[in-house]
């Protein structure tokens, strides 16, 4: 195939990351201007729509929420977006956040049916947060050490690598993915390959979350400088931060608004 005759994908795969109370879950949900969002809510972040001046009221109805209970001993987050990236359709009951929940429709209880593979470019998977993601990943791995209260046992090598084999299946399929997707995920100091320390988006372990960025089209990193947000998908925008663009985009540092990066 000549270069020439290569069609892009419309699919923008964006990752926004920061410190907690940085902005990021408001910033995502400024899509719901234009967007329609499939919110999967592994953290409880959602409340940050309902207080934000900046998320208008007549979006909500552009929002599908997924709320996902995920705690230790109920690593569900893992175990539902590992059905949900394969692309079929799925219902999730409202109560546990489960694919096919064998309680909820024993007793007729509410689910919502989400199938990626109908996605069109107005659809945005979101999913909050990956840092949430990547524990329920750990809990699902140790579960029997968890419900045995086996508090000592700690993750071994094996454990991790698995962490790593879960988090790369589902995100080597958003990499790929015809549809839009924006994750959302905090921060942390690790070493890269060439020696530096750099800070960089929370995919998992400090190894594998140093390679994190590579899924994504735009990384974007937010902060509070001077009591003022600022979010920047700029390669240069720091020495000590990963973030960038591969449609060397940038977002309007007075009114930032993700829109811009499709």
């Amino acid at each position: 195939m000549k270069l020439a005759d290569y069609k892009q994908s419309a699919a923008r795969k964006i990752c926004v990351y920061g410190d907690p109370k940085t902005g990021k879950t408001d910033l995502v949900a400024q899509l719901a201007e234009k967007k329609k969002l499939w919110w999967f809510d592994l953290d409880d972040g959602i409340k940050t729509i309902f207080s934000s001046p900046r998320i208008k009221q007549e979006w909500w109805d552009n929002i599908e929420l997924f709320k996902i209970p995920d705690t230790q001993i109920m690593p569900i987050g893992a175990r539902t977006m590992l059905k949900v990236i394969k692309g079929r359709p799925v219902d999730i009951c409202h109560l546990h956040g489960a694919v096919a929940c064998p309680m909820c429709k024993k007793d007729g209880l509410p689910s919502t049916t989400i199938d990626l593979s109908s996605f069109t470019n107005n659809d945005v998977l979101v999913i909050d947060s990956v840092t949430q993601l990547a524990q329920s990943a750990m809990n699902d791995i140790q579960y029997k050490s968890i419900v045995a209260e086996k508090y000592d046992d700690k993750p071994t090598w094996d454990d991790y690598f698995n962490q790593g084999r879960i988090m790369d299946r589902i995100f080597s399929t958003v990499q790929q993915a015809n549809f839009n997707v924006v994750v959302i995920s905090h921060t942390v100091m690790t070493e890269m390959e060439d020696g530096s320390k750099k800070i960089v988006p929370v995919g998992g372990t400090r190894e594998f979350s140093s390679k994190f960025a590579k899924y994504f089209d735009d990384v974007v990193f937010c902060e509070i400088v001077n009591k003022r947000h600022n979010f920047s998908c700029s390669s240069t925008y720091k020495n000590s931060v990963i973030s960038g663009s591969r449609a060397n985009r940038e977002l309007n540092k007075e009114k930032p608004n993700l829109l811009e990066l499709f």
